[in-house]
């Protein structure tokens, strides 16, 4: 049972709600590591779909009252790897889940550990790992399936430097911005190349493709090809969220440059002290070079980015930089689903 205000009907209806909005989001925003919660009870409906998925929970709160909570995780695809299947986690299910509390409702959590009538307790990161990198053969380029590697140091919501240098343009866009409706993650766009880059848990492939290179990534079945044997990007062509890219070889570094951006998101929550949470935007002016080479000693893939966007930006980004360590996963459909996040907030 969780502890926490009993809310009226209304009010519980509007956290159900709310649940929608918050999907495809970084975890700090939304949810309070300091404040845990187990809840236990019958599970009504399981939302098993990428990139989070929602369990609803019938609970008896600390006032005695049944109330229908609504806790999130990880994609279905994450979770079934990691043994929490939408099998074990069917409709009429006693369950027990243990996670942090929704800084919007004391009616919604994440949750990172399941605890089944008889006895099983799964974690939703899985009882150790990924594979490890020597049950693997040597990996001798960049190509083949990667995972991002753990870095303790990572954050998707924390402090940006880049805010201090925005362009009256770029602040105005910032100031335009809502992240708790325009994330683009909220309508299935993978958002920029820094951030498919950064997802955690889905697996990456770098294959040949004739001529060209494809990097696949399983979060978002995002496809990008790798242009070889192009010099330039082309004239008036279509721009999206990941742009067009071309590449060459720098001895064994894959070189990769990226131009036709459409304006967009680079981060799409940055918290500030002091301060309400923003997003970091870009303009359609923005450029990228990729470096992507093997640190054969260490078998980790290396990702250095530089972003260049002067419209939105009086200087350069620092150079970002990333590992990833071998897999032996495969890349499976992701298949996101998109949130009515608009529609649902003006409810």
């Amino acid at each position: 049972m969780q502890t926490g205000i009993a809310a009226s009907l209304v009010g519980i209806l509007a956290v159900l709600v709310a649940a929608d909005a918050l999907a495809h989001h970084s975890f700090a925003p939304h949810f309070d590591s300091s404040k845990p919660v187990s809840i236990s009870g019958t599970i009504t409906k399981f939302e098993a779909q990428n990139p989070h998925s929602y369990v609803h929970i019938r609970a008896v709160d600390e006032n005695g009252r049944t109330q229908e909570y609504v806790c999130e995780s990880h994609g279905v695809t994450q979770l079934s790897r990691n043994g929490v299947t939408p099998q074990i986690l069917e409709a009429g299910t006693k369950i027990r889940v243990s996670g942090s509390l929704s800084r919007h409702s004391p009616y919604m959590c994440f949750f990172d550990t399941v605890e089944l009538a008889d006895g099983r307790k799964l974690s939703v990161n899985g009882p150790t790992g990924q594979r490890p990198a020597a049950a693997l053969p040597t990996r001798t380029d960049i190509f083949g399936v990667w995972i991002l590697a753990p870095n303790p140091n990572r954050s998707t919501s924390g402090p940006q430097p880049m805010m201090q240098y925005l362009t009256p343009a770029g602040q105005k866009a910032v100031a335009a911005y809502d992240p708790f409706k325009d994330d683009p993650t909220f309508r299935c766009d993978p958002v920029a190349v820094r951030r498919v880059w950064g997802a955690p848990g889905t697996p990456l492939e770098i294959v040949r493709d004739g001529n060209n290179v494809v990097l696949r990534h399983e979060w978002m079945d995002v496809r990008r090809v790798i242009h070889m044997d192009m010099k330039e990007h082309p004239r008036n062509g279509p721009r999206s969220s990941l742009g067009h890219s071309i590449g060459r070889w720098e001895g064994d570094t894959l070189v990769i440059q990226t131009g036709n951006y459409s304006a967009g998101v680079l981060n799409q929550y940055v918290e500030q002290p002091g301060q309400p949470t923003r997003g970091l935007l870009h303009s359609d002016a923005l450029t990228t070079i990729e470096r992507l080479y093997l640190d054969a000693a260490r078998q980790r893939l290396v990702v250095e980015i530089d972003h260049y966007d002067p419209v939105f930006f009086t200087q350069p980004f620092p150079r970002s930089r990333s590992e990833y360590m071998p897999s032996a996963l495969t890349i499976e459909p992701f298949k996101c689903s998109p949130e009515g996040v608009t529609g649902s907030l003006k409810k």
